[in-house]
């Protein structure tokens, strides 16, 4: 069974991600700036152009702030807010929920179809695409769990 060819759509610019490039996946800050985005898989220009600073001149957090969940603790920009970048297929079967709502729908029932694929995974996998099947709201934060 040949692999599907896939594009994920940037949650950012909207436009397809480069097959050439990695994707960043982001956290819950650039959805709470952003609300309008679709997901959390992003291209490398808007991941890594976007800019924000997270703390106020007088000291403190902006309001509403989420704090970033980086190992050193520093959190004080955009891009303290960028999880680890990867390959489009490493990051669709990371982030499903998002995959399927940035474009990778036909690549995630691929690999849920796989005939090698452990029971564990094949079935995180069915349930992601029962839920998106049942048009229920996707949480595309949440990540696949093996």
């Amino acid at each position: 069974m040949a692999v599907p060819k896939f594009r994920i759509t940037c949650a950012l610019c909207r436009k397809p991600i480069p097959l050439s490039q990695d994707v960043h996946a982001l956290d819950r800050e650039w959805k709470r700036r952003f609300p309008a985005l679709p997901g959390v898989l992003a291209c490398e220009r808007c991941a890594t152009r976007t800019h924000w600073r997270c703390e106020l001149p007088t000291g403190g957090f902006v309001d509403g702030h989420i704090p970033a969940s980086v190992p050193d603790g520093a959190d004080f920009d955009a891009w303290s807010h960028l999880l680890t970048p990867g390959t489009h297929k490493a990051l669709v079967i990371k982030y499903p929920r998002s995959g399927l709502l940035q474009g990778a729908e036909s690549y995630l029932r691929h690999v849920e179809a796989r005939p090698y694929a452990s029971p564990q995974f094949v079935a995180r996998f069915r349930a992601v695409l029962t839920e998106w099947e049942a048009g229920a709201d996707l949480d595309p934060f949440q990540e696949a769990t093996f």
